[in-house]
């Protein structure tokens, strides 16, 4: 280990004890894993151990969750554990065909649990732990359409990604359909690069013969042209170190059990596909194995993303206010989601013009804004500010172009549709790219996408009659002069020096003040108006009373909101649970026993809006009242995400 790493570990171990806990027990393999998993940041490797290390204690028993805890998942027959391979890693190969919702969600992350935990136990020989890995045969040759749930998935991911750093040492997948190549592209926007460079889609014979010559046939069971017998994961024996590799209190080694990692699962992720995980029936591998299958069409690049979007029949595309903090993000989602485009303008003031800003592997240079920007563009995506969508927004639009604004200039302006993919789709009926008309299209306010986010599905089940919002709003809502601001005054009051106060004219940091924005003569300011009409404007309900205080908190990226509901129907907190499990872009964060909830770092750069703290609302007779506490991105989807997600609704 050299003088680097060794450095890396001793400031993890020091910065794991200022948040309060230890890496006593914990051998240097298993501390190098989550710096490893966290690009060797120290911080970031400590939260996410420690985070860890509270998960771990909040749901699994000091020595493993027992066989008993799993047993109607055992029961389906669908995991099978042999090994080891050639590289020596234990193989886990995962049978698919139909699946169906989990009947308790709490027991299915544990039989998750359960199987990574056995999983890599059964690796452990005579030899330094700490650093043991899986290999993982999914197989998909019963999985259809119509039993893939592709947002179970992507919650699976997100559960994965918080807790777990690597150990998957490869990944293949085998009798991929057609259909999921599509499945796949949406799938890799949420790995990351080292995730995705280990996973193999076994498609052709010679895929075939490296995957056979990888695994090894003694490993590799009879069904797939190996020498081994099926084994269930129920069946196998751990060996006699096991019971102190999985005791969390000793020297964990953590191997077995804080470890288990978003990539070295994505085969198990797919077996947890639905609305929050799933179980999936067992059937009996086919024995005709790849090659007397019909070949499926071959993905590009199987290790990295495959890249779609740079395509001659797409719309030309704008970005306006391309170098500011939105205007970044904009790309970064862009990017992501493999937006299709022909060829795309970077656009800004001409204060910025003559910059170069790197996009999709190329580099652009940063053009001035001016009226003659959007010829020939189809599409334009605004976030330069009000008095600039103001006079170049209507222009673009009489060009032909359909902008997507994200400043307040249009939010209530009749005729323009103010939208929240998730919460109101129908309001861009009629809207298309290649209609050869312009138009413009409204992006709400921040806090009301990520407050609606949450409260649509409830208010569609039960109605809801008065909302009152309480938000705790980031720095980053004021662009990225207000976040280099906070991080400029937190090291002078740190150092005792006075703040630089130019952005709000006050001190920031370690302090919380009214928002911002303009007073009303009413006394409330123009951000929690914003959400009052906003909301009414969105849901079509003039009627719907709503309230709010904004306020500013110390944060950098990503905003609070605590939500009092009042309904004109009863709704209990188990049906709010569920309906908030199946909404689109939503994810609960809420254990009472560990006392866990949505914080802004749980989902700053994330796309999904987490809701916790869910809870029956006392002071309201019968089940007419609820509180949630929801926190959102406020650069990904409180702007930049759900405008790039409006343009994808004009295909």
């Amino acid at each position: 280990m050299d003088e680097s790493q060794e450095l890396a570990l001793t400031q993890l171990r020091t910065l794991v004890e200022k948040l309060s806990s230890s890496t006593e027990g914990y051998e240097k393999l298993t501390l190098m894993r989550f710096l490893v998993a966290r690009s060797m940041n120290p911080d970031k490797a400590a939260k996410m151990f420690v985070d860890c290390q509270k998960w771990r204690a909040s749901m699994v028993p000091p020595n493993g969750i027992p066989d008993e805890e799993v047993r109607d998942e055992l029961e389906f027959g669908k995991i099978c554990l042999q090994g080891p391979t050639k590289s020596g890693h234990p193989l886990v190969l995962v049978l698919c065909s139909k699946h169906f919702p989990a009947k308790n969600a709490v027991n299915f992350k544990k039989f998750v649990v359960y199987v990574l935990d056995k999983t890599i136990a059964s690796g452990i020989k005579d030899k330094e732990v700490g650093d043991e890995k899986l290999v993982a045969v999914f197989d998909l040759a019963n999985i259809t359409y119509k039993n893939l749930d592709a947002r179970g998935l992507i919650t699976s991911f997100q559960f994965l990604q918080s807790y777990y750093p690597e150990r998957l040492a490869k990944c293949y997948m085998l009798h991929m359909p057609g259909f999921f190549v599509s499945v796949w592209r949406f799938v890799c926007r949420f790995l990351e690069k080292s995730t995705q460079e280990k996973i193999v889609i076994v498609t052709d014979g010679e895929e075939e013969i490296k995957f056979k010559e990888e695994i090894g046939v003694d490993a590799l069971p009879e069904e797939y042209r190996g020498r081994a017998k099926l084994t269930l994961i129920q069946d196998v024996l751990l060996p006699k170190t096991a019971p102190e590799i999985l005791n969390l209190s000793s020297s964990i080694i953590a191997a077995a059990k804080t470890s288990l990692s978003l990539s070295h699962f994505f085969f198990l992720l797919l077996l947890l596909a639905t609305a929050t995980m799933a179980t999936l029936t067992h059937q009996t591998p086919q024995t005709h194995f790849l090659s007397n299958l019909p070949l499926k069409p071959k993905p590009r690049a199987i290790s990295a993303r495959v890249k779609m979007s740079l395509h001659e029949s797409a719309p030309s595309l704008a970005v306006v206010g391309v170098t500011g903090a939105v205007g970044q993000e904009f790309l970064s989602v862009l990017s992501d989601r493999d937006f299709p485009y022909s060829s795309v303008k970077m656009l800004a003031s001409k204060r910025s013009a003559g910059k170069r800003v790197a996009f999709d592997g190329r580099e652009y240079t940063v053009e001035e804004l001016t009226a003659e920007s959007f010829d020939g563009v189809d599409i334009a995506l605004f976030s330069a500010g009000g008095s600039i969508s103001k006079a170049f927004g209507p222009m673009a639009a009489e060009k032909g172009t359909i902008v997507v604004d994200n400043s307040s200039a249009f939010r209530m302006v009749d005729g323009v549709p103010l939208v929240i993919p998730e919460v109101n789709p129908e309001a861009m009926r009629g809207i298309k790219v290649g209609s050869g008309k312009g138009a413009l299209i409204a992006n709400p306010n921040c806090s009301t996408i990520i407050c609606l986010m949450a409260v649509t599905p409830l208010h569609r089940h039960a109605k809801v009659k008065r909302m009152v919002v309480s938000t705790y709003q980031a720095a980053s809502g004021a662009g990225a002069a207000a976040m280099e601001e906070l991080v400029q005054q937190t090291r002078e009051v740190l150092a005792g020096r006075p703040p630089t106060c130019n952005i709000f004219g006050q001190q920031y940091a370690f302090n919380l003040f009214s928002h911002n924005a303009p007073i009303t003569e009413n006394g409330y300011n123009e951000e929690e108006v914003k959400l009052v009409k906003e909301t009414r404007k969105i849901w079509n309900d003039t009627e719907v009373k709503v309230t709010a205080t904004c306020i500013r908190v110390p944060v950098m990226r990503a905003h609070a909101e605590s939500v009092n509901l009042q309904f004109e129907n009863p709704l209990d907190e188990n049906t709010a649970r569920e309906l908030l499990k199946k909404a689109p872009g939503v994810y609960i964060i809420d254990d009472r026993a560990s006392n866990t909830f949505p914080t802004p770092l749980d989902v700053s750069n994330k796309d999904d809006v987490a809701v916790g703290r869910i809870r029956r609302d006392v002071s309201q007779d019968g089940n007419y009242g609820l509180d949630i506490f929801v926190c959102g991105d406020q650069i990904r989807k409180g702007a930049a995400l759900n405008a790039v997600q409006i343009a994808e609704m004009l295909f």
